[in-house]
């Protein structure tokens, strides 16, 4: 039976990603509408201008990868509708637990809170109007925070948590491709869609096909390659070193660490 889906967002690095109605109203929800403010690479825009991406877009970008790996044929066979629904709303949902300026606000969180992105992902999808709609589409909002996160640890299941967080997960995916899509800085020519259709099933853990080889070659050396030119970029790293010590000297008048999760 065909999918429905509820329309198209027109996305700069994949084209039409088709979107279905649950996904629509977790990506109207506020913790999703607030990552059109966060940009993805918080700092480079100071050596790439147009390195203005956000957040958001990037979310989106990780569904739609996630749901090609999940068509794949070698795991559509044991992947459920159902379960592939799921995971694509994981992807979507992977990084709503950022706060300003994305990483730089990474250290804040663990110094004054214990906690990373990570831990607020899990935290808003169960407590915030994201768990009223992923219940009444019919998902448990423990395990939407914890695939989210790659953290659910399912019996079997293992490649669930590996598509979304691993060595070659659709975020990683998306970042690189994208990353280096709005600065300009590309290092040879990644064919993600050659990698996503060579991820298959050994065991319970995600695998590569040997046939696929030079396909994820050619990523790890542009990953590797936007650490030192894009990441890492001295002006970059510069500009995010300002951002943080701005956020800490502002952190008691303005409150950016001064809410509480339950487990508090």
């Amino acid at each position: 039976m065909a999918k429905a889906y509820w329309g198209e967002i027109k996305d700069p690095v994949h084209g039409y990603v088709y979107v279905t109605e649950a996904e629509r109203e977790i990506i109207d929800s506020y913790p999703m509408q607030r990552l059109h403010r966060l940009k993805q690479l918080a700092g480079s825009e100071y050596v790439y201008p147009g390195a203005n991406h956000t957040r958001f877009e990037h979310c989106v970008g990780v569904m739609f990868l996630a749901g090609k790996v999940v068509e794949n044929p070698n795991l559509s066979h044991v992947v459920s509708n159902e379960e592939a629904d799921m995971i694509r709303m994981a992807g979507l949902l992977h990084d709503v637990g950022h706060g300003p300026f994305s990483h730089v606000f990474e250290h804040l969180l663990i110094r004054y809170l214990e906690k990373t992105h990570e831990d607020i992902t899990t935290w808003l999808i169960s407590e915030s109007e994201l768990g009223e709609v992923i219940k009444r589409f019919g998902y448990d909002t423990g395990e939407m925070g914890k695939l989210a996160v790659g953290k659910l640890h399912k019996p079997g299941k293992a490649f669930w948590d590996q598509i979304i967080s691993s060595g070659v997960d659709v975020d990683k995916q998306d970042f690189i491709v994208r990353d280096t899509y709005h600065t300009g800085a590309e290092y040879g020519f990644i064919d993600v869609f050659r990698l996503v259709h060579a991820l298959d099933v050994l065991g319970e853990n995600l695998a590569v096909e040997v046939g696929a080889l030079s396909a994820l070659e050619a990523f790890m050396i542009a990953r590797i390659e936007s650490f030192k030119s894009i990441y890492f970029h001295r002006v970059g790293r510069a500009g995010q070193i300002m951002l943080a010590m701005a956020m800490e000297r502002a952190n008691e008048e303005l409150g950016l660490t001064s809410f509480k999760t339950p487990e508090e």
